[in-house]
């Protein structure tokens, strides 16, 4: 009894040991089959909320492409995509910003996106009635210019030509720069990083005399938003020293993404020894792997016993100066000639100011120079406010809209809207051949507009901005001149600041390049390679130039909002993305 007993616990024991481990295998086998269903469940979670997420990128896509290439777009709309589903609402935060927010569901998995959009402008600021280059402003008989004007040429004046302002000749300067290092076989990128944020090319004067100009060959990468500021310094042992002779400043929207010249002159000219080493400086404060700026170089470092380098902090006392292996373009002009003010009145009985290196026959401030408000003195330059660099991505700006052609051009590429009160809208576009308005048509500016020949505006035309610019500003360029008579009327987008430039990038300074005769009010015009016209009774809110001559009875008006010019490609283009990111619930 005994002995069977024994065998019986023992068997129990056997019994429960084989259901012990039945039981762990079996969790064994249910955690792993619980654990898969759960990796199966999540990566079905994760397959749909991937598809949510690129249904949601895809609106956002779709809702960008239309803005940049000005498509038909509705405020709130769908888009489908494997399967996945995208809710698009575009809001309009002002006339030149825009916010998307694209909401994807895939099978009830929800992702959103928001990206915001500003139309990309360009900062220009026209100080004076008139501003003139080294080309100089002649008026004739009763003309008139009711704003202060700066030229750095001379002004001429004829019997009853008047300044109602001030007006400002600068000490003159030589047609050929003194030095220059112009070639250039590539671009040196600088503040792409901390260590290289200011960057600076030596030169050797030639002469003892005052340093009255400097040009760089800059552009951009991106959008730095600060200005560069220009300093001049002595060499100390081959390295610029820690204390400049004189700066001025760059403005960031001075320059463009193409790389061109850019002038810059002193408040204060500093005065240079023949013989001795200076140090051109771009010092910049700050540093950006997207946003940056680029200095034209020449690798061969041609420029005998002359080179380029960077650091990271110029005036430092422990800067390290490192080889930027070759050359950096650059221009200087030293020395100049003698200016003058000749014919004139200048300002009222009560008001105006005259400063220039000599006055002939001129009143200023109500009685005949010299009184205490003719100022004798050699005044800085005032560079043009637009560059090369710049014209020449307004050019690209009108470019990227296409190329005008039939219908809408002929087949030599121009296009005329001449019917008798006509209307047509345009922009943004390039027009390889002629541009012509006339016979009281309408042209609304949609865009940029980039015409390579000529343009020719008539007989009670109206140029007018698109209303969704807004407060910003337009521009039509074009490689050839321009013709404006009879009447022709200009008009921004209706909003207080907005206004339309019409600028002649043609490259002829003896010559007129913009012709504008009979009352063409309400318009910038600009042309800083060439002379404009303005005659019989013709009239203009402002006027930049290499060169300006009034004639027969013609005035120029200026307005003061024209301090702060935004430009800008306008609604159907030149978009520029600021945000793109997800919304977390």
């Amino acid at each position: 009894m005994k002995l069977e007993t024994r065998n019986y616990k023992s068997g129990q024991a056997a019994l429960i040991a084989v259901i012990f481990m039945m039981t762990i295998m079996l969790s064994a086998i249910f955690g792993v089959i619980g654990l898969s269903l759960k990796e199966a469940r999540v990566a079905g979670k994760n397959y749909k909320s991937r598809n949510s997420f690129f249904a949601a990128e895809a609106g956002i896509d779709d809702a960008v492409y239309r803005i940049k290439r000005g498509k038909n777009l509705s405020s709130s709309y769908s888009v489908s995509l494997n399967g996945a589903t995208a809710d698009i609402d575009v809001t309009n935060i002002s006339s030149n910003e825009r916010r998307i927010v694209s909401s994807g569901d895939a099978s009830g998995a929800n992702r959103s996106l928001s990206a915001g959009l500003v139309t990309g402008t360009t900062d220009v600021s026209f100080f004076y009635g008139v501003q003139v280059g080294d080309g100089g402003l002649d008026m004739g008989e009763n003309t008139k210019i009711a704003g202060n004007v700066y030229s750095n040429g001379n002004i001429i004046g004829e019997n009853g030509s008047a300044i109602t302002g001030s007006a400002t000749v600068a000490g003159g300067i030589n047609s050929a720069p003194s030095i220059e290092a112009a070639v250039t076989d590539s671009n040196f990128a600088f503040a792409t990083a901390s260590g290289n944020r200011d960057i600076a090319q030596s030169f050797i004067a030639n002469a003892t005399d005052k340093l009255n100009k400097v040009s760089v060959f800059l552009g951009k990468s991106g959008a730095p938003g600060s200005n560069i500021t220009l300093r001049i310094t002595n060499d100390d042992g081959g390295e610029p020293d820690k204390n400049d002779i004189a700066s001025t400043v760059i403005p960031a929207s001075m320059v463009g993404s193409t790389v061109s010249w850019i002038g810059a002159s002193f408040a204060s000219p500093p005065n240079l020894t023949n013989g001795n080493k200076y140090w051109i400086v771009l010092d910049y404060g700050s540093n950006s792997a997207s946003n940056y700026w680029l200095w034209g170089k020449d690798s061969a470092d041609s420029y005998a016993d002359n080179t380029g380098k960077y650091t990271s902090d110029w005036d430092s006392q422990n800067a390290n100066w490192s080889n930027a292996g070759g050359d950096l373009a650059f221009q200087a002009w030293i020395g100049g000639v003698s200016t003058k003010i000749d014919g004139l009145t200048i300002g009222t009985s009560t008001a105006g100011t005259g400063h220039a290196n000599v006055f002939v026959d001129t009143s200023v401030h109500g009685s005949a120079c010299p009184n205490q408000y003719c100022f004798v003195e050699n005044p800085p330059r005032e560079e043009m406010p637009i560059s090369e660099g710049v014209i020449q991505d307004w050019r690209n700006g009108g470019s990227a809209g296409g190329t005008c052609v039939p219908p809408t051009c002929d087949s030599d590429g121009n296009y005329s809207l001449t019917v008798n009160g006509g209307s047509a809208s345009l922009g943004p576009i390039k027009i390889t051949g002629d541009l012509t308005v006339s016979n009281n048509s309408t042209l609304t500016v949609n865009g940029l507009i980039y015409v390579a020949g000529n343009i020719n505006l008539s007989n009670g035309c109206v140029v007018k901005l698109s209303s969704g610019y807004g407060s910003l500003s337009g521009v039509i360029v074009t490689d050839g001149t321009v013709n404006v008579s009879n009447n022709c009327t200009f008009s921004g987008s209706g909003t207080q600041g907005s206004y339309i430039m019409i600028m002649s990038a043609k490259n002829a300074p003896a010559g007129d390049v913009i012709n504008v005769n009979n009352n063409a009010v309400s318009v910038i015009f600009y042309a800083s390679n060439g002379r404009i016209n303005f005659s019989n009774n013709a009239a203009a809110k402002e006027a930049t130039a290499y060169g300006i001559d009034l004639e027969n009875n013609a005035t120029i008006t200026y307005e003061s909002g024209l301090s702060n010019v935004n430009f800008s490609s306008g609604p159907a283009g030149g978009w520029d993305i600021i945000e793109w990111k997800e919304i977390i619930p």
